[in-house]
């Protein structure tokens, strides 16, 4: 649209923005879906040895982190808009509102893996069982426990502590997301304007415990998988892969909602335009932060810390090198131009491309860390090679099938119980009248 200015129809109400039965009739299919395919890989895994036991869960893990990433990054985007009393997003802001009602549904599907860190199993974290060899520095461990690095973690890395923090966060992400929605929600039945300023005032403190209990999730589901590599700025990376995907999501979700559904009118140009940029401008982040934890690793040269690239380094689909090029070189020239952010169908594919690799990076983030359970579990040289080229098998598959599928179903839940739209934000106006020099 090239107009810059609106006008705003007088008859709003939240039935006019809520999917409703449309979203509700895929909510039981979804749901179905993940089950079952979360079911079944499970069978596969954990009926198994050691082997298949460790691939189910770092495909599971895999999975979680990924679809964790993108509501952890829309919580952070809702309050930024309100902390900025940003006017342009008020169109799309309900949407990540009720992206970040997940929250419930992640505490459940983290509980399969907190309750194998509770029983010790080692299988993907090493340190679970504080009594063994791995820990204490027994046979082939010797290295872990002349550094101290293991001895010197237990008090952090073990399964009473692990639980705390869990339970922490995830109670301070519920809480947070359901005050944000909530009172954007009563503004929507009151018109009260003074609620805007309750949601920027409250939304300030609220960025940094987000911010802290994003980083130490981050060390403890991802980090805590090589628990004797470290890496201070691992939490901000996490951050700015999750982030990025989720404005890829919003750009997806914006374009379904504005060009062919209930938002239409609402959702401009001007919308998709901003989007992208932020999309763009994480794309540069991330590329950044990796470079920037890469180099300076690779500088110091210090062997607990090299270690983990150097993991990843005989990995074709691995290489540090290549995961830049899909994540970063190739987003920024597709994005870089003005034309390509306004122009909704060129951002969908954009914006489904950063999706995939973002899955792709949390794959380089937690798979390889299986080939050294297969080695410590006398595996096969064949078994392990053929992983190592190519990570993705019928486990990987169902894992992340359900993942997607149980978190697309808790979104489409909430899509059909509240209006998409925040119709009664006093910056209704500059929503729909900003204009991008």
């Amino acid at each position: 649209m090239s107009q810059h200015s609106v006008t705003i129809p007088t008859d709003l109400s939240a039935d006019k923005f809520t999917l409703g039965s449309t979203a509700g009739r895929l909510v039981g299919g979804l749901t179905i879906t993940g089950v079952l395919a979360l079911v079944v890989a499970a069978a596969l895994g954990l009926g198994g040895d050691i082997v298949s036991a460790s691939r189910f869960w770092h495909a599971y893990l895999a999975g979680y982190m990924f679809i964790a990433s993108i509501a952890l990054g829309a919580m952070i985007f809702v309050l930024l808009q309100n902390v900025t009393s940003a006017g342009w997003s008020v169109t799309v802001r309900r949407i990540a509102e009720l992206i970040t009602q997940t929250f419930p549904l992640l505490g459940l599907l983290a509980i399969p893996l907190v309750t194998a860190v509770m029983l010790g199993q080692t299988e993907m974290f090493y340190w679970a069982d504080t009594n063994s060899d791995f820990v204490k520095g027994g046979e082939g461990f010797e290295g872990y426990h002349a550094y101290g690095l293991m001895m010197g973690k237990t008090g952090y890395l073990n399964p009473t502590f692990f639980l705390i923090r869990m339970v922490i966060y995830f109670f301070a992400w519920i809480l947070i997301s359901r005050w944000a929605l909530n009172t954007s929600l009563e503004q929507d039945r009151t018109g009260d304007p003074k609620l805007t300023n309750r949601l920027k005032k409250l939304s300030a403190p609220a960025i940094p415990v987000m911010a802290l209990t994003l980083t130490f999730f981050a060390f403890d589901l991802l980090m805590s998988l090589e628990p004797a590599w470290f890496s201070t700025i691992f939490g901000v990376y996490y951050f700015a892969g999750g982030f990025g995907a989720f404005m890829a999501l919003l750009g997806i979700l914006s374009y379904k909602f504005g060009e062919e559904g209930i938002l239409k009118g609402f959702v401009r140009d001007e919308h998709y335009h901003d989007i992208g940029k932020l999309t763009f401008a994480f794309v540069m982040f991330w590329g950044y932060i990796a470079f920037s934890q890469y180099i300076l690793i690779w500088y110091a040269n210090i062997p607990e810390e090299t270690e983990w690239y150097l993991e990843r380094a005989h990995m074709p689909w691995a290489r540090v090198e290549l995961l830049f090029i899909v994540k970063f070189v190739l987003p920024f020239l597709g994005l870089m131009s003005r034309h390509m952010k306004r122009v909704p169908g060129r951002l969908i594919i954009f914006g489904s491309w950063m999706l995939f690799v973002h899955l792709w990076d949390i794959f380089f983030l937690v798979m390889p860390s299986h080939v050294t359970t297969m080695k410590m579990a006398n595996a096969s040289e064949e078994l392990i090679h053929s992983f190592e080229v190519f990570p993705v098998g019928i486990q990987e598959l169902l894992c992340v099938v359900g993942m997607i599928a149980l978190f697309a179903a808790g979104i489409a839940r909430q899509f059909s119980k509240h209006s998409l739209l925040a119709f009664r934000d006093p910056r209704m106006t500059e929503s729909l009248s900003f204009h991008n020099p």
